[in-house]
């Protein structure tokens, strides 16, 4: 059932840093993804002796690894995504048709004109932890930075052009590179010299330059064709995979949120401010009450109980225990299956009979009790009409360091898997 020697191993595949050199892929950063190598394999196996495109799903679609090694491929995708800038990114990155390089450069140059002209402030000023002007004893943005993505993004506004979403992508990139802290595990972590970088405008306008002369060479390389559908669709999974047809599609590609209370919303906070996704801390409370229930940053709520052997034997082994950093841990494993359930029983119903869902995930540990997430992600897929293929161990994963105590077995891996489902 779970095989650890097999071609698929050690390729790299859960890394989105695979996809760092590849056109188009590379026009954003998403740290938590995977490589464009596993979607190329599993379209590949699955397009085969098939005549025209298939559609491709995926219901956590990120910034769009798998819709747009779709696309680059000639075949239609649907994705879902809940953080509203990832499913921006990955629109931008769909993109499809010609682009005119001379109208973008020129329409480029008119943003960091208006940007270097700019003599106003940031209203990001204002906003906890993003600059200096509140007291802060660090910040993510100096002032200039801040006020020099103000003017380029008013700028932007004020176009009537057809590439007003690649150029607000660009400027977003922009800032966070030269930003003052970098994503690091579950947290945005200053850099050690941060205080002496010195970042300024002029830092933004070079990665602003920088970033639209790699989107214009991209597009040459890496066309996509007018034709193609990418549709993405924005919110929470568990009520918006309804809005996909029966027996639409041809093949699931995904890697959902690991069971390591990570909140994927916290981590682009400033991203989600910069390009005007959320207003307040309230707006993105509002976007975490609509994640799968993988994290604790806010009280949940709701059902939770799912009758399936694994998982109460890995509930109870967690309620025998006591000292959890949050005490909501137990309750937290519980709800992420039963939200997992829901999605795999629309993936069922999405896929046409014969296809295949790949999905990658993690296994994961809380005061020593591992969790096979594979094992039950797999075990709630058959009960939804799925057949277990495989699982495919891509990698061991260690224990954390202050957890190794609390093993049987000192050093005992976690890993990161592929399962692949047969409808």
């Amino acid at each position: 059932m779970v095989d650890f020697k097999h071609d698929y191993k050690d390729r790299g595949w859960h890394n989105f840093d695979e996809n760092l050199n590849q056109p188009r892929h590379c026009w954003y950063h998403f740290k938590e993804g995977f490589s464009n190598q596993l979607v190329t394999e599993a379209i590949n196996k699955n397009s085969a002796g098939k005549k025209g495109p298939i559609t491709v799903v995926d219901p956590f679609g990120g910034s769009g690894t798998t819709s747009l090694t779709a696309a680059l491929l000639g075949h239609d995708s649907i994705s879902i995504e809940v953080n509203p800038f990832c499913a921006f990114t990955s629109k931008v990155k769909c993109l499809p048709g010609i682009w005119n390089s001379e109208r973008f450069r020129g329409a480029a140059a008119s943003v960091t004109k208006a940007a270097k002209a700019y003599r106003g402030v940031s209203l990001l000023e204002k906003q906890s932890s993003f600059s200096e002007s509140n007291g802060n004893e660090k910040w993510l943005f100096n002032k200039s930075v801040l006020r020099a993505f103000q003017g380029a993004w008013q700028a932007i506004n004020r176009m009537d052009n057809s590439y007003a979403m690649p150029l607000k992508l660009a400027a977003i990139r922009s800032a966070m590179n030269s930003c003052n802290a970098k994503k690091d595990g579950k947290c945005l972590r200053y850099y050690d010299d941060w205080n002496t970088r010195n970042y300024c405008q002029d830092d933004f306008h070079e990665n602003f330059t920088s970033s639209i002369a790699r989107m214009v060479n991209d597009v040459k390389i890496a066309p996509i064709q007018a034709i193609r559908k990418s549709k993405v669709i924005v919110g929470d999974v568990r009520s918006q995979f309804g809005k996909v047809a029966d027996k639409s599609c041809d093949l699931l590609v995904t890697s959902p949120p690991y069971l390591n209370s990570f909140d994927y919303s916290d981590i682009y906070r400033p991203e989600l401010f910069l390009g005007q996704f959320v207003g307040s801390n309230d707006d993105l409370r509002k976007i975490r009450l609509k994640t799968v229930r993988s994290h604790l940053q806010v009280n949940w709520g709701g059902e939770v109980a799912v009758n399936n052997v694994m998982i109460k034997a890995s509930v109870n082994a967690l309620n025998a225990k006591s000292g959890f950093w949050n005490k909501r841990i137990p309750t937290m494993v519980e709800a992420y299956f039963y939200d997992m359930r829901c999605v795999l029983k629309e993936a069922a119903r999405v896929l046409k009979t014969g296809s295949e869902a790949w999905i990658v995930v993690s296994t994961s540990a809380y005061k020593g009790v591992h969790i096979p997430v594979d094992l039950i992600l797999a075990d709630l897929g058959c009960e939804w009409g799925f057949t277990l293929k495989e699982i495919y161990v891509l990698r061991a994963l260690r224990v954390a360091g202050q957890q190794q105590s609390e093993f049987k077995q000192p050093g005992l891996p976690l890993r990161e898997s592929l399962i692949v489902l047969k409808r």
